[in-house]
């Protein structure tokens, strides 16, 4: 099952390239290796390639029990105990919770600055998108990169080996569209060990799921209201505040507690 769940992924990755690839074409638009739109590109060619993106997420989401012989809901069902939702409040709160005393410590220490990106307006607008994403990408990206390709891992190798190697996925997948610098990935990728330990240890996607969606609405948020004066290397940046060792330390500390004690 182990070597299953890496040729699907590598099936998603192919059927992706080959949808991006016919859109380009019809549009007359450039050849492109990396996938999603660039800035130059018109809005509506933005649109098709993100509906590319998301219809064939969700599709492997839904596709992957049909062929192992089950039905989705035989196999998501125990991953969504209606017992265990509030553990996903539980997860929102600790990122939310994190996130927050990690911004203040790095304000009162002269390296976050407030100052508002955008009018008031805009501003609260994008906040309230954040909230939205935040449920949206958990929902997609949970079930496939641990729900998928970690379950389906743990069925052939051990935990300490299973739960590292899907968090190296994880952080590579953030990196299939044209990005500028690839430093980060070190931070997503000890962030997928620690919602990795957080599955292994729950058997449910609910506290992933919430962690995650309370990391993305906290670093959402702050986007529209602080600057980044720090070091990088120290804090982050501000798309990747979980690239910046002070956070980095936390989520190691934070898959250890949880791998001993939840």
């Amino acid at each position: 099952m182990g070597f299953g769940v890496l040729v699907y992924l590598g099936g998603i990755l192919g059927t992706l390239f080959l949808l991006q690839t016919i859109v380009l074409a019809v549009r007359k638009e450039p050849f492109q290796w990396t996938f999603g739109a660039s800035s130059e590109q018109p809005k509506s060619l933005k649109l098709a390639l993100k509906v590319v993106l998301q219809t064939t997420l969700v599709s492997a989401i839904f596709l992957y029990p049909f062929l192992i012989g089950v039905t989705p809901a035989a196999y998501y069902g125990p991953f969504f105990r209606p017992d265990r939702v509030y553990q996903f409040l539980q997860g929102q709160a600790l990122g939310l919770g994190i996130f927050g005393v990690v911004y203040w410590a790095e304000w009162r220490a002269g390296w976050l600055h407030f100052q508002p990106r955008y009018p008031a307006k805009k501003a609260w607008l994008k906040s309230g998108l954040s909230a939205l994403s935040s449920l949206t990408v958990v929902s997609i990206e949970e079930p496939i990169f641990r729900g998928i390709i970690l379950y389906g891992l743990l069925g052939a190798a051990d935990p300490w080996l299973a739960v590292p190697l899907s968090a190296v996925f994880f952080s590579a997948a953030h990196y299939i569209r044209r990005v500028r610098i690839y430093w980060p990935s070190i931070g997503l990728a000890v962030l997928g060990i620690w919602l990795g330990v957080a599955f292994v240890k729950t058997g449910c996607l609910w506290f992933p799921m919430g962690l995650h969606s309370g990391g993305i609405l906290a670093i959402g948020i702050h986007r529209c209201f602080l600057h980044y004066r720090g070091p990088a290397w120290l804090i982050g940046t501000q798309t990747y505040p979980i690239a910046g060792v002070l956070v980095i330390l936390i989520m190691i500390l934070g898959a250890a507690i949880t791998g001993r004690w939840l």
